[in-house]
């Protein structure tokens, strides 16, 4: 038995675990992947064939933005018959993580109102 599904924006994942899909923009799966690290210690990004470079990119923007840290990357090819790369990607969040992401979160809403205000 796995772990319960949830569904965020039309994204179906395991409480610990962030399946990187072609449908979204990158940006949308990186503040995804913060908003589950709220409530986890570590979150697997899991990608294959050509989301794999988004996966990555979540992945390097959550330890450049200080939230968390690579902790392990694995890949491999499907099964016997299937020869898709794939690749999970494991992070766990900093010390810090809560201070940043409410720093991040607010400088996101300021930047919002700015940009509502020039409409």
């Amino acid at each position: 038995m796995g772990a319960p599904k949830k569904s965020e924006g039309g994204v179906e994942r395991a409480d610990d675990r962030l399946n990187i899909q072609g449908t979204k923009a990158p940006i949308f799966y990186v503040a995804l992947a913060e908003k589950i690290l709220t409530d986890q210690e570590t979150l697997h990004i899991h990608a294959l064939g050509s989301c794999i470079e988004a996966a990555v990119g979540v992945a390097d923007r959550l330890e450049r933005n200080g939230l968390a840290k690579i902790t392990k990357i694995k890949t491999d090819k499907g099964g016997r018959n299937d020869a898709t790369a794939q690749i999970v990607i494991s992070v766990t969040k900093t010390k810090d993580f809560a201070k940043l992401y409410e720093e991040q979160k607010k400088e996101r809403e300021t930047r919002a109102g700015e940009h509502e205000e020039k409409k």
